[in-house]
């Protein structure tokens, strides 16, 4: 498909319902341990008290994540899409003595943040960087709301950095659209997922993204056999 022409935020809207149970599908589960890696990441960097910003939030699945392990943080949630934040707000209802009134939502676009410079001491992005374009004006809107020193922590899916990985990620993900259709009766979503993943950097190319968006210390791991990667860079401290 071309993915130009293709709306994020309508689609997201479309899928939304059916977002959560598509994922459990695609991935056997293991987006929750990948997802579960990004907060643990992300709670190191972070000190007490911290105000913690999850770009792209979806559903809430990082917000409740990093919840189950600290309770001194404050955490602020902006996704462009509205149905995806209607499905977040429905699961909070039923943990809000874990939150403790410390988090907000807001409907917001990643390009443009509605928040002062030097907010938050972590940023978090769980497959979204991908979906906001240009990637690059993201990654520097991200950088321009951190504190000096602060940290950003992504996770996002990639090409497979071993050969007899990718063989098989190949064949595997020419079905994901069929299975994404199956459970969310929308098959453009899921069209665009494999050709957004195929088109966007991963590995070192996206560390590079990372130092020329102004931040440093810049690394990755990979997860799932190099089919996810999480990054890690920090904000320069004021000198």
């Amino acid at each position: 498909m071309n993915s130009k022409n293709y709306n994020i935020v309508d689609g997201f809207n479309t899928i939304a319902p059916a977002y959560d149970m598509a994922n459990d599908a695609m991935t056997l589960g293991l987006h929750r341990l990948w997802r579960r890696a990004l907060c643990k990441k992300a709670l190191k960097f972070s000190p007490k008290n911290s105000q913690i910003l999850d770009v792209a939030t979806g559903t809430g699945d990082v917000i409740i994540g990093l919840f189950s392990d600290r309770s001194d943080i404050h955490v602020t949630g902006i996704d462009a899409s509205e149905g995806m934040l209607n499905i977040a707000r429905e699961k909070f209802k039923s943990k809000a003595n874990l939150f403790q009134k410390n988090i907000e939502l807001l409907l917001a676009n990643g390009l443009s943040l509605p928040f002062l410079d030097n907010s938050f001491h972590t940023v978090t992005v769980c497959w979204g960087i991908r979906n906001i374009r240009p990637y690059s004006a993201a990654l520097r809107e991200i950088k321009r709301v951190l504190k000096p020193g602060g940290s950003v922590i992504i996770l996002e899916s990639g090409r497979p950095e071993f050969k007899i990985v990718r063989s098989l990620y190949n064949s595997y993900s020419k079905l994901l659209p069929f299975i994404g259709e199956k459970i969310s009766k929308y098959k453009p979503a899921y069209q665009f997922y494999k050709a957004s993943v195929d088109a966007f950097p991963s590995g070192k190319q996206f560390v590079a993204e990372l130092y020329d968006a102004g931040f440093f210390n810049a690394k990755y791991e990979t997860l799932g056999a190099s089919i996810v990667y999480l990054y890690s860079a920090q904000k320069p401290a004021v000198k």
